[in-house]
């Protein structure tokens, strides 16, 4: 049994994903294992987007931290292993679209998502949320940022339900009791593909086709409060 774990261990900040977490992310992300497990400390998954040093960031540094999150999005979506979100709490921006690239996406009763960077302008993720449900779907809650509950993300399977932690750990042991050929993973993804969308080349458009990301980040930040 071979499991690898990526754990969001800022409970004081929501697990919000600053700069450093997204790099160690990225090189965890690589670990060689038959199943890669994405789960928190604390009460709440992910908070998205950490904006703890927003006055001292640059519209380029932004910029690129928000570039280096939707390349961790793809780079965990296309694992060589079959990976697992364990949601428990809000997931939040950058956080739900990190549980939603997962494959298996198991929602305790407390769950919920939340994607609200179009308030600053941000398409980050909405590719993923429209290839898991529907067009209309996705653009309406990515534009309200409206709270997805844990009832409506099992409806529209964005979560898989389970009652209690040892529940999604049992699940997270079935999958790695059955060893895959290498190469298998990434080709059952190729075969159930359904869009070929650029969630990257939408995210920088975004976010880069006007000055004053900073900015409109603040103004989001204050009515957010």
């Amino acid at each position: 049994m071979s499991i690898a774990r990526l754990v969001l261990n800022r409970p004081e900040r929501a697990n919000a994903l600053d700069a450093a977490t997204v790099e160690r992310l990225h090189r965890e992300t690589s670990a060689a294992a038959q199943v890669v497990v994405i789960e928190a400390r604390g009460p709440v998954f992910c908070g998205g987007f950490d904006l703890g040093s927003l006055d001292e960031a640059t519209d380029a540094d932004l910029l690129l931290r928000l570039v280096r999150i939707q390349l961790l999005l793809e780079r965990f979506a296309a694992s060589p292993a079959v990976t697992v979100a364990i949601v428990q709490g809000a997931a939040v921006g950058a956080g739900a679209d990190l549980a939603l690239a997962a494959d298996v996406r198991l929602g305790l009763p407390d769950a919920s998502l939340r994607f609200p960077g179009a308030g600053f302008g941000a398409v980050l993720g909405t590719a993923r949320l429209a290839a898991l449900t529907s067009p209309p779907y996705a653009t309406e809650a990515a534009a309200t940022g409206r709270r997805i509950s844990a009832a409506e993300a099992f409806d529209h399977g964005l979560l898989r339900p389970v009652a209690t932690l040892d529940d999604a750990e049992a699940e997270v042991a079935r999958l790695a009791a059955r060893p895959l050929p290498t190469g298998t993973v990434a080709r059952l993804r190729a075969a159930a593909a359904t869009t070929a969308a650029d969630p990257l080349g939408h995210l920088v458009r975004s976010l880069a086709d006007r000055p004053g990301l900073r900015d409109r980040i603040q103004t989001y930040q204050t009515g957010a409060r």
